[in-house]
């Protein structure tokens, strides 16, 4: 073949490689296509392409042609793959007998052409061929090899690329996810374990350990710590004095350590041997200027973590940080919620309380004075003398109550018990079916087989189911009226459903139907349903408006469930659209 046809075989070889490849972006696909052209151009007994790992420090072979058994990593500097890859120069061996400066990977092949693929100064991988016969290759063979070796190392950049890109698209998503499951999660438990599984998943890490400090501030409590098996049942604490850790804490800033035997004497040093962990990555856990852990993630060999992978790192402390102060702030304002609503209920008892002192006490005041100047004197024999001792006792029996309800400082507590939901419902049914009964309403209950225990006041909810049950009957102008309640269990919750047949809410108070004294009936206080609607939320539970129309309405409610080991939770009846 002359150089012309040389050349545009080399040519057209070169496009088959970039159309062939760019259609799959398959790193391996892309090594066999590369070795199979270069099989057209060159005759070897095998040849493999290999990819450089700096971590390591040795040349890893992807994919080979020739040769059946694995090829072993190859060390830096070690053969003539190693020292190619080490020094960056492509080496041709004409004779071996001649030039046994550099060691070939057979015994029994004479020449030889190794070429480095260098990507922006940087090795990436190896391109190598041997053959049986001496003489095999010359100059120009080299600079064909080398051609094809530098669009090799082009293409395999390119894929990595495009791998890369998918990957943080990947983590991107992740992330996405990640945060919004964190800050729905209001658990700290909960929020610290699933930050720690997710690092090991983005990172692709053997395990990740997450350490929160200590009250003393110099000891870091070993939380939660995940492998690929999952959550892991051990608990260790590192003095960070004897650790590297501590001064990533110290600085507040990211650090790498390559071989953490060499840096770590601690109580974890343990679950290091055990695990054989090599490399970490610490990252500390900082919320306004504030360490509050770290977050830890390790491999089992010596590993140089990439700046995207502590980048993704940081993104994911940030996450958890941010999600622990959101957890801490949802508590502390549901006990200050809490706190404002016994306040208020006091508040409220206390003004009710001196209007009915006053009201009471004046007229007795009044009473009082008349019966007193009246100035009955009777005969001790006569009835009459006991019955206006009785009068003046039972009036100063009055007047000491009411000083009582002024002097009122004892509180309301909301006493709250473990109720069976569907109890509660026949219960309230019972109280209001002569009712019912009297305006013709047919009513259906449907509730599971499984009992559904919520935490509540029994005295409230079922007011709560009572308002609903009345409202639902007013709503009901016809005869032949319905309603049907039904119970389910969706998750975690407990729901009631109550459905009428009756003429529906008009549609201009539909958006503002739980407000006080809100009411389109001349009979009706406004008040129910914003009751109602406060006492749910005092019981963590919501009420919604899920449909009205002129074909009737449907309201429903919802509460915590709460389990015992008497009543687990179980298979739960869907919930209906």
């Amino acid at each position: 073949m002359n150089t012309s046809d040389s050349i545009l075989a080399t040519i057209d070889s070169l496009n088959d490689i970039n159309e062939s490849i760019y259609g799959s972006y398959n790193l391996e696909h892309a090594f066999q296509t590369i070795l199979e052209k270069v099989g057209k151009h060159f005759s070897f007994s095998f040849a493999i392409i290999g990819i450089v790992n700096e971590d390591r420090q040795v040349v890893e072979i992807e994919v080979s042609q020739g040769i059946t058994e694995t090829i072993a990593p190859i060390p830096f500097k070690q053969s003539i793959v190693g020292w190619t890859a080490f020094y960056r120069k492509p080496v041709i061996v004409k004779n071996f007998k001649e030039e046994s400066k550099l060691t070939l990977l057979s015994n029994e092949s004479m020449s030889a052409i190794t070429i480095p693929m260098i990507l922006n100064g940087k090795t990436i991988g190896v391109m190598h061929m041997e053959s049986k016969q001496a003489d095999q290759y010359n100059l120009e063979d080299l600079k064909i090899a080398t051609v094809f070796a530098n669009e090799a190392g082009k293409v395999i950049s390119n894929i990595w690329l495009i791998n890369q890109l998918n990957s943080k698209t990947d983590q991107l998503y992740s992330l996405i996810n990640l945060s919004r499951n964190l800050v729905a999660k209001l658990d700290r438990n909960s929020i610290l374990v699933n930050l720690a599984q997710e690092t090991r998943a983005l990172l692709k890490c053997h395990s990740c350990a997450l350490f929160l400090i200590a009250r003393n501030k110099n000891i870091l409590d070993l939380h939660t710590m995940v492998n690929a098996t999952g959550i892991l049942n051990d608990s260790s604490q590192i003095d960070l004095n004897d650790s590297a850790i501590g001064g990533a804490l110290r600085r507040k800033k990211q650090i790498e350590i390559h071989n953490i035997l060499y840096t770590e004497e601690n109580e974890f040093n343990s679950i290091i041997l055990r695990d054989s962990l090599y490399s970490m990555l610490v990252t500390p856990i900082i919320f306004q200027n504030q360490v509050v852990g770290v977050l830890n993630a390790y491999s089992q060999e010596k590993h140089r973590f990439s700046d995207d992978e502590k980048r993704t790192a940081f993104a994911l402390a940030d996450l958890g940080a941010m999600s622990l102060e959101n957890a801490r702030l949802y508590e502390k304002t549901f006990t200050s919620e809490e706190i404002l609503r016994k306040n208020e209920k006091l508040t409220t008892l206390g003004l009710l309380s001196a209007e009915i002192a006053h009201e009471i006490r004046n007229p007795l005041t009044v009473i009082k004075l008349l019966f007193q100047t009246l100035d009955l004197q009777f005969d001790a024999t006569d009835p009459r003398s006991k019955d206006a001792e009785l009068i003046t006792e039972r009036i100063n029996h009055l007047e000491t109550i009411v000083e009582r309800v002024l002097g009122f400082s004892h509180r309301n507590h909301n006493t709250k018990s473990r109720n069976n939901l569907s109890k509660l419902a026949e219960e309230s049914l019972q109280l209001v079916r002569l009712k019912l009964n009297q305006l013709k309403i047919e009513v259906s209950f449907e509730c599971p087989s499984d009992e559904l225990y919520v935490e509540a006041n029994k005295g409230q909810i079922q007011q709560v189911i009572l308002n609903l049950i009345f409202n639902a009957s007013q709503a009901i102008s016809k005869s032949g009226g319905k309603i049907h309640i039904k119970l389910f269990q969706d998750n975690d919750m407990a729901y009631f459903n109550i459905q009428d047949n009756g003429h529906g809410i008009p549609e201009s108070i539909k958006e503002r139907i739980f407000e006080s004294f809100l009411t389109n009936r001349s009979e009706g206080t406004g008040l129910g349903l914003s009751i109602a609607k406060r006492i749910l939320a005092s019981h963590r539970g919501t009420i919604s408006l899920i449909k009205s129309d002129p074909e009737g309405t449907v309201f429903e409610f919802s509460l915590p469930l709460s389990y015992s080991s008497e009543n687990s939770p179980s298979t739960a009846v869907s919930k209906s659209e």
